[in-house]
Order: C-alpha cells, then structure tokens, then sequence
C-alpha cells in the first residue's frame, strides 16, 4: 500500500513537471490554428494530448462563442479541479510530516515515563538504570525529526510548484481568452 501511495506521488511529481502543464510545441501548434480560424483543428489537438493546460484549453475553445464570464467560470473550475487533482498526493507528504513529529514526540514521552519510573521504584538511582529510558527518548525524537524534516521540505517545494502551476494555467487561459475574443 505503501509503494502504491508512492507511485501515485511520483506520478504527481512528474505531471508537476513544465512540460506536462504546458507544453510549449503544442501551444504553437494550437496558435497556427488559431491563426488560419480552424478552430476544429486546435479543438482536436487539445482533446488529443493529455497536458493541464489543454484540458481548459479545450473547454475555451468549445465555448468560445459563450459570453467571457461564462468561459472564466468554466476555466474556473476546470482550474480548481486540476490544482486539486496535483495537490491530493502532495496531502499525503504533509500529513507524514505531522504524523512522524507526533510519533517522535509520543517516543520522547515514552521514554521519560521509563526514566520517571525507575526513579521511582529505586532509593538511589544509578545513572545506567536511567540510560535506557533517555536513549529511548532521544531516539525516537530523533528518528521523528529525520522523517518530518525532509517530508516538510518536500511538501513546501511542492505546494510552491502547485501554486506557481495555478497562476500560470491562469495566466495562459486569460491569454487564449483574449486571443479568440479579440
């Protein structure tokens, strides 16, 4: 299950990257069309290539004729599903940075009651009975704080990817908008 969860995240990552949001050759090739009013022709590329972009391109050009509020509303939401469909597995990274803190902390307190209750069960408390009890503590802090960091950073550098993704697809649709509405 766990493997699983990683293919999908590094499906996520991999359609995170430039080419698959936007690809640049198929933008000229749509603009050719655009350029000689085969409207069909740039519909039909769209459909045929499965990138972010042409997914709300295509619903720009089928309603092209449809009133601009009507079309930013459909680009709109196409927008929103998209960002939401590259943001689910990024989820599961924030939620393994939180989690392994927690689990970390969970240890740490563990291994003070380990600590706590040698102390109170011994008159005199050698420091080795207490090594156990503190190595337990520091060990799973430690091993906490080497899951969440990395897990932290990744899911920031990732939402800064979504977010940049986000204002390009706007970006590139209010261009295409104004392109066919002239």
């Amino acid at each position: 299950m766990l493997s699983n969860r990683f293919n999908n995240f590094s499906k996520r990552f991999y359609l995170s990257s430039k080419d698959k949001i936007i690809s640049r050759s198929l933008l000229i090739k749509i603009s050719s069309y655009l350029d000689s009013n085969n409207y069909d022709k740039a519909i039909a590329l769209c459909e045929s290539d499965k990138t972010v972009f042409l997914k709300i391109a295509v619903l720009i050009l089928i309603n092209r004729n449809e009133d601009n509020n009507v079309i930013e509303s459909i680009v709109q939401d196409e927008g929103e599903s998209q960002i939401h469909r590259l943001s689910k597995s990024n989820e599961i990274l924030g939620s393994l940075s939180n989690i392994s803190t927690l689990l970390g902390l969970l240890g740490t307190i563990s291994g003070m009651i380990t600590v706590f209750k040698v102390i109170s069960t011994q008159t005199v408390v050698d420091p080795p009975s207490l090594a156990g009890g503190i190595s337990e503590a520091l060990y799973t802090t430690a091993f906490g704080l080497l899951v969440a960091i990395p897990s932290y950073i990744g899911y920031k550098y990732l939402n800064s990817r979504i977010t940049n993704i986000a204002v390009e697809l706007q970006e590139e649709s209010k261009k295409l908008i104004g392109r066919i509405k002239g």
